[in-house]
């Protein structure tokens, strides 16, 4: 019964692993200077449906995107938007896009946010940026020191 399980698991394991190459090469075939222009554009437009996708996408492969022109945009529709859900969406989004005018927004507004729930969120997204950010000038002093001692 151990063998069989163990057979299945690496077979699982196998399987896994040849679908994830193909995904991705599939990420590596896409033109994400097109896709980018296209978010910022469905970002800007006035059309509530095709803005929350954008946003979703933005979040989903903020990696592979330039978004910073949309940055602007998202913060209106953080600021002015009547639906707190949607305003959550918006301030993810500006975490995924790593823009730092965009956290010192945010950092900003904790003070003056009614919302509790955005409030807590808005505090947790601003410490983990920042908290990053200082690991990667940590890291980044980290192996200046190496080199320099080679």
């Amino acid at each position: 019964m151990q063998r069989l399980i163990n057979i299945f698991l690496a077979s699982f394991i196998i399987f896994f692993l040849f679908c994830n190459i193909g995904y991705t090469r599939e990420l590596q075939d896409v033109d994400w200077d097109a896709f980018s222009e296209n978010l910022v554009k469905a970002i800007q437009s006035d059309n509530e449906g095709l803005q929350r996708s954008a946003m979703g996408m933005i979040i989903r492969y903020a990696e592979y995107l330039n978004v910073k022109d949309a940055r602007f945009d998202v913060v209106r529709i953080f600021r002015s938007h009547k639906n707190s859900k949607v305003r959550q969406l918006a301030m993810v989004t500006l975490y995924h896009m790593k823009d730092d005018w965009a956290m010192y927004f945010l950092k900003r507004n904790i003070k003056f946010e009614k919302d509790e729930c955005i409030r807590k969120h808005c505090c947790c997204i601003v410490n983990s940026f920042y908290a990053e950010k200082e690991a990667k000038k940590a890291k980044k002093r980290e192996s200046a020191i190496i080199i320099s001692s080679k």
